[in-house]
């Protein structure tokens, strides 16, 4: 399909399908023997830096724990599940129809931190144990639902068994019940509801449904349906459906709604209890299809305007409007090579005092483990967890969806990243594999890693005889996920102090709304003849599980206060001034950045001192984008019912449990009032001071779209992050041992003297011209004076 925002709900609906059109095992004569078929998305290889130079190797000093699984493993556990004697009544895919149960997808379940801790610090030469936790269909059954089961420990041997998954304060669920099992009830159904009406949309939109027009002729402007996430409601399985046009010129269906909408009712699984229950237009609800059409045959009905495409949803202007637009634009070049190393077999990576682990998850992407800078540890994980978008507006379609894209994954939708554009030529591309719908796809160049230099200098100082200046190198581990209409680009970013910060930037098509004069105008801008834009919500979880020395921390609150006082100096006088007051956070509460950045968290050590006698930690704060990472404005939501309460806070401190892994569940969408994971559970007023925390972050905005927004959001007005910074962690600034730059002395005339140049950290490049440098207004005049 065209229309982009179909892939919110297409996602479940195509992996279903997918996995009964692939054929996944291979059945010889000398008994049933699985393979998995191979995908590559694609047909790039996986790429290599520009030039003859790459990453130098590294060996990880210990096997990676949270590697993902391995083809021979995802092989060895179908194998299992299908000969494993339970009731799990599962149906090869060369077999199963959609009322048949299969397994859906496979990934590792990512061992407790105290197993895998204490065989990456050495404390046992034994690897935990590893396990594969498998995700099962259930379509046998009048209420499809799915489950989850965990098999292990790997290779499958005579101890491996098979479990149902847990979930965290939730003992007494578990399943999640599919609302859209199936393509007749995600679409088919809801198409043919269209076409009932194809004289009334011809007449008020200009065009019918489209009904694979779209495939034979790409300029077919037929109308689509976008959908909102269904919900239950008094036992009923209800959604909102919106007319929209594919559009002709690009994929913007999200700028095309024609203000059409209509509500379905597909409880069962029997579509002779299926029906219409509204229709929407105009600022009217119609109870049925006959009550709209008559409404439309009546001569006082008012027709709106079709919202048309054109060249306002293109991207790309091939025309030469801006004088100096032809010439190749500056690039970064990398003249020597990399300086990080890495461990792709184990994906390990080593750079200017920071290593790390990484692993992917088809829900959540990229996590980091045992991250440390010059051996001490900062962090045991840091990763996504679930990110929401949820928008206002006055119809039915904006103003009550959320999305929880992580059911859609935010792994699953890595797609290959663009040299040269979204990350440097000389970049290095790693690839990830996803065994989804019992088959296997290599996605090439999903993550790349690259080191580049700030355009502003790390440090600099200049005095009445010399010049310092360091460069900002930093090294940055990226991805970018394409989820429905918004491409999600996140960021790990290492700097040469100690700091990381994590960043997150969307661009896209915005999801907006049909232009209804003095409606639209409360919740965004009018932006074309017949388009608003919608106000949204953006917040993305992230799960940061502090380990600053060591798993015993606390979580102090600096505040800087206004303080009136008297010193033996004033003689008596008060005086008006500042102090700092320094609170422990005692126990697991949620908590928001202070206004006037009056307030510093800093997670610390107090057992630890540095050789001034202060408590070494790592300060969390807000770091560069448009502003402070945002919350939800509101609480209440219908939409998502129970499934974040992890967005009504900016930052949250629990004490880690093996058990709380994540603070969300993909399975949550469908299931918001009994959400798989309930992350306000994991909040039970814990004492947590000198305990291992975690902290649950957000970043995001509030995202008001304006024509700016058009044809696509910008990434510098949409970009959010927090940083993790040394906090008194050192006895000094820690770049000061690998920062490379220049220290000039200057002149004491102005006769063209070249000025003397030490060089610290590198050494100077070939054709590199020093230029006169001189501190105003230390000139030989005012010198001589």
């Amino acid at each position: 399909m065209a229309v982009r925002i179909l892939r919110r709900l297409w996602v479940s609906t195509l992996l279903t399908v997918l996995a009964l059109l692939i054929t996944v095992f291979f059945f010889l004569s000398d008994g049933q023997v699985f393979s998995v078929p191979r995908l590559t998305f694609g047909t790039s290889p996986t790429l290599t830096p520009t030039g003859t130079l790459s990453a130098l190797p590294i060996a990880a000093p210990r096997p990676n724990p949270w590697k993902d699984l391995s083809e021979q493993e995802v092989i060895d556990v179908l194998r299992y599940v299908h000969t494993v004697p339970l009731s799990l009544n599962l149906t090869p895919a060369v077999n199963a129809t959609l009322r048949d149960n299969f397994v859906q997808g496979i990934q590792l379940a990512r061992p407790p931190k105290t197993s895998a801790q204490a065989f990456v610090q050495g404390t046992t030469q034994q690897p935990p144990p590893r396990h594969a936790r498998v995700a099962i269909h259930h379509g046998s059954s009048d209420e499809v639902y799915w489950d989850e089961y965990l098999i292990g420990p790997l290779p499958v041997g005579q101890s491996t068994t098979l479990q149902p998954a847990q979930y965290p304060h939730r003992h007494d669920l578990d399943h999640a019940r599919n609302l859209v099992p199936d393509a007749l009830s995600f679409k088919q159904w809801p198409y043919s509801v269209a076409r009932e009406v194809a004289d009334i949309t011809q007449d008020l939109l200009g065009s019918t449904i489209n009904d694979g027009r779209r495939q034979l002729d790409p300029d077919d402007d037929g109308l689509e349906l976008s959908f909102r996430d269904p919900w239950v409601e008094e036992g009923h399985i209800l959604r909102w459906c919106s007319f929209q046009r594919a559009g002709t010129r690009a994929e913007a269906g999200t700028l095309l709604p024609q203000g059409l909408y209509v509500m379905l009712d597909t409880t069962t699984r029997n579509p002779d209890n299926w029906k219409v229950l509204h229709w929407y237009y105009n600022g009217r609800l119609y109870n049925s299809t006959d009550e709209f059409r008559a409404a439309w045959r009546s001569p006082a009905f008012e027709r709106l305007r079709p919202n048309q495409d054109g060249a306002w949803t293109t991207i790309e202007d091939f025309s030469n409007q801006e004088p100096g637009r032809e010439k190749p634009s500056p690039v970064m070049v990398q003249p020597e090579g990399p300086r990080y190393r890495i461990d792709r077999k184990q994906q390990y990576v080593s750079w200017m005092g920071f290593t790390f682990y990484w692993a992917f998850a088809q829900a959540t992407g990229i996590t980091l483990f045992d991250v440390r800078f010059r051996g001490e540890p900062i962090l045991y994980e840091l990763g996504l967890q679930e990110a929401i978008a949820q928008y206002a507006g006055s119809d039915p379609m904006q103003g009550a969806v959320a999305y929880l894209d992580s059911f859609f994954g935010m792994g699953r939708a890595m797609f290959e990243l663009v040299p040269g554009y979204d990350c440097p030529t000389y970049a290095d591309f790693l690839d990830t594999m996803i065994y989804d719908a019992e088959r296997s796809q290599r996605r090439r160049n999903t993550i790349c890693l690259f080191e580049y230099t700030a355009d502003y200098p790390l440090q600099r100082h200049t005095t009445s005889f010399y010049v310092t200046v360091s460069r900002n190198n930093y090294l940055v581990l990226r991805t970018t996920a394409v989820v429905g209409n918004y491409d999600y680009t996140v960021d790990y970013v290492f700097y040469l102090d100690g700091t990381i910060e994590v960043k997150v930037r969307a661009s896209g098509y915005i999801q907006g709304a049909y232009y209804h004069t003095g409606e639209s105008e409360r919740y965004g801008y009018r932006v074309h003849d017949q388009f608003a834009t919608s106000m949204h919500d953006h917040v993305i979880n992230f799960k940061a599980d502090m380990d600053v020395l060591g798993s015993n921390n606390t979580l102090m609150k600096v505040t800087v206060e206004p303080q009136d006082r008297g010193f033996p100096w004033t003689e008596g006088e008060m005086r008006h001034t500042m102090s700092l007051n320094r609170t422990p956070v005692d126990t697991e509460c949620g908590l928001n950045w202070t206004t006037n950045s009056q307030s510093m968290y800093v997670v610390l050590d107090t057992q630890s001192r540095n050789a001034w006698g202060e408590m070494r930690g790592y300060r969390i704060m807000p770091g560069s984008g448009i502003g402070t990472p945002a919350h939800l404005t509101f609480n209440g939501s219908k939409s998502l019912g129970k499934a974040a309460s992890w967005a009504l806070s900016d930052l949250w401190v629990t004490k880690q449990k093996d058990d709380e892994e994540r603070s969300a569940s993909p399975r949550n969408a469908f299931n918001t009032d009994r959400p798989m994971v309930d992350f306000s559970q994991y909040l039970n007023g814990e004492h947590i001071e000198q305990q291992d925390l975690v902290i649950w972050f957000n970043l995001g905005n509030h995202h008001v779209p304006h024509s700016g927004d058009i044809p696509n959001t910008l990434q510098h007005t949409s970009a959010s992050s927090v940083i993790f910074s040394p906090f008194n962690f050192h006895d000094r600034d820690a770049s000061r041992a690998s920062a490379q730059g220049v220290r000039l002395e200057l002149p004491v005339s102005n006769h063209g003297d070249t000025p003397s140049a030490s060089y610290f950290g590198h050494h100077r490049l070939e054709g590199m011209t020093l230029r006169q440098v001189r501190k105003f207004p230390y000139t030989e005049d005012m010198l001589a004076m």
